[in-house]
């Protein structure tokens, strides 16, 4: 071993009398070593790590416990989630400089897996780890997030959870928990602050709960800077693709060159408030209940590949300029839903080689309605919504030169113009309800540069009579 201040640690598990195991982390956060040096770590000096809140009926359902040494060359981390039975156990020191301790603790009703409830709560220790590790929270001092889940027209089981990072730390963090029947509201708390980005999700299953193969899943990206009441919607329709990129660092963007290589991971079934749905088949996730295909084309009609996958794929291209056509179509027949039934867009794009990587320019289609908590219009009246275009790329949505829209209220056989006008970016259409049924939506838009989209949604949402 080359001479040298080191951080030297170890993981000791030890039966306790619960049956369970507890975790304790010894450690010696700056041992000099200049020649041949012993180090002895003991486990019986550790403190265990607690987490509560001011909730009779709140337990630990989940967490994680980060510890980070900085140096002026690097940083030393080390992570532990919080599944152990018997506890978690730290070090405490004295004052170290660039120690930290950062503990996430997640909180649920009972500390079950099934809770109408979850909080997510982050602490932080500098410059050292306290000699009691015991942290608190109150309820009035946290951000009070009411996450509502829209059924899809049909009635079912909701999840509903929350991943969260820190660009300064190495150890992403969060946890899940089955909420209850959708439709329904149910509520979420956290930590206020900026120094952590929340990626919010919400799972809609059948009504057995039964998350094999799953179901529809909406994630967008928030920070709370401060306490107090917030609400988010999730699952609103039309649900279709997406081509806005995360503004999580280490996610990928749905659609993009690296080399000659067209790369495609676009979420095919986001709602129309949560930037991003999912899960996308780049995580070898298929979309369940549904079957689907993409296809890469030239605008003169040669196929250059295609998958058996919806709105994901794999192209390698020439390198000259060329002007191309994506096409995915997904059909599915999913218990809790009877929108979004099928699917077509058509992207097309002009590219040429890059030295690493770049975001293609694609289009997309998104809609602003006002639904019921079943994603339902109201039958025999007129309606009026808001439709935008959205782009894989910085510039401003003033660079569409047309959209287009036409509506259909039977699954798509016939179709008929729908009336839009343009105000600052923005469109707002108006049509007339049938009686009873399901409305499907094709829309077509076209940049300055030629770049276009011609999306189709079959049964984008339903009328209540």
């Amino acid at each position: 071993m080359a001479p040298g201040a080191y951080l030297v640690q170890a993981f000791v598990e030890t039966p306790e009398a619960n049956g369970g195991l507890s975790l304790s982390m010894p450690m010696q956060a700056r041992v000099n070593v200049v020649g041949n040096t012993q180090v002895k770590l003991d486990a019986g000096s550790t403190a265990r790590v607690e987490a509560s809140v001011d909730r009779a009926d709140a337990r630990l359902v989940g967490g994680t416990v980060q510890i980070t040494q900085s140096t002026s060359g690097e940083k030393i981390w080390y992570a532990v989630d919080f599944d152990y039975a018997g506890g978690l156990y730290v070090q405490p020191t004295e004052p170290v400089s660039g120690l930290e301790l950062n503990v996430y603790a997640a909180l649920s009703k009972d500390g079950t897996r099934n809770s109408p409830y979850l909080y997510h709560l982050t602490f932080e220790s500098t410059d050292g780890i306290p000699q009691q590790p015991v942290f608190t929270a109150q309820t009035s001092a946290l951000a009070a997030v009411t996450m509502r889940v829209n059924g899809q027209d049909r009635a079912g089981c909701g999840r509903i959870g929350a991943r969260g990072y820190q660009p300064d730390l190495s150890a992403g963090f969060g946890t899940s928990v089955t909420a209850g029947i959708v439709p329904g509201s149910y509520a979420a708390y956290f930590t206020p602050g900026t120094n952590v980005v929340w990626a919010l999700n919400a799972q809609v299953l059948p009504t057995d709960c039964a998350e094999d193969p799953g179901g529809d899943y909406f994630e967008t990206e928030r920070s709370f800077p401060n306490a107090g009441p917030y609400v988010i919607t999730f699952g609103r329709a039309p649900l279709g693709p997406t081509v806005t990129r995360s503004s999580n660092p280490y996610a990928p963007s749905p659609a993009r060159r690296e080399g000659d290589v067209l790369r495609f991971a676009i979420p095919a079934y986001a709602d129309a408030d949560a930037r991003h749905g999912g899960p996308t088949a780049a995580a070898m996730w298929d979309y369940p209940f549904t079957t689907g295909s993409t296809t890469l084309s030239r605008t003169d009609g040669t196929v250059l590949g295609a998958t058996d996958r919806t709105a994901f794929g794999d192209f390698s291209v020439s390198g000259d300029e060329s002007q191309y056509v994506l096409t995915t179509e997904a059909t599915r027949d999913a218990p809790w839903s009877s929108l979004s039934t099928r699917q077509r867009t058509a992207w097309t794009f002009t590219s040429a080689h890059v030295d690493g990587e770049q975001d293609l320019p694609l289009l997309g289609i998104r809609y602003d309605m006002v639904l019921d908590d079943l994603n339902r219009a109201p039958a025999a009246s007129l309606f009026t919504f808001g439709v935008s275009v959205e782009q894989n790329r910085p510039e401003p949505a003033q660079q569409i030169e047309s959209l287009t829209l036409t509506a259909s209220f039977d699954d798509g056989t016939t179709w008929q113009p729908v009336d839009v006008e343009r105000i600052d970016g923005r469109w707002t259409a108006t049509l007339a309800h049938p009686a009873a049924g399901y409305v499907s939506l094709r829309a077509t838009a076209v940049d300055v540069d030629g770049n276009a989209v011609d999306q189709t949604v079959i049964r984008a949402y339903a009328l209540a009579s």
